[in-house]
């Protein structure tokens, strides 16, 4: 089964999810399949972008994020962030890491760059078998 996250305007990204690392993350993201959000910029840990989804699954995998991570913020906002570029710091509280973006970096930082500019976009996240 392999897991996409796809953009309203452009943009399909596979997904790799780190089972080993984060099972519980992991578990939670899948059973929500199919998707769907409004992603938008942020800059509370570099260049990021994200997309509420309420996993309600309590903090593991707890790493400073680099790009291509995707993360899980587990207080209250409850959001899958995605990490591009080479701007990215540590985040307070810290995420969980449970996932990476394969594709091409030019490509997600242009989505990333057109919902800071353009505000946001729709995502939608589904598997389907290869």
């Amino acid at each position: 089964m392999k897991v996409y996250m796809q953009f309203a305007k452009g943009g399909k990204f596979e997904l790799e999810l780190l089972y080993e690392d984060a099972p519980k993350t992991c578990a939670a993201f899948m059973a929500m399949l199919p998707y769907h959000s409004g992603a938008l910029q942020a800059r509370f840990s570099g260049n990021e972008f994200f997309f509420r989804m309420p996993l309600g699954v309590p903090q593991e995998n707890i790493c400073v994020p680099k790009m291509f991570d995707l993360a899980f913020n587990s207080d209250e906002e409850q959001a899958i962030c995605i990490y591009y570029g080479i701007n990215i710091r540590h985040a307070d509280p810290p995420y969980n890491r449970f996932a990476v973006v394969r594709g091409d970096a030019e490509e997600l930082e242009t989505v990333a760059m057109r919902i800071w500019k353009e505000g946001m976009e729709e995502v939608t996240v589904f598997a389907e078998e290869p």
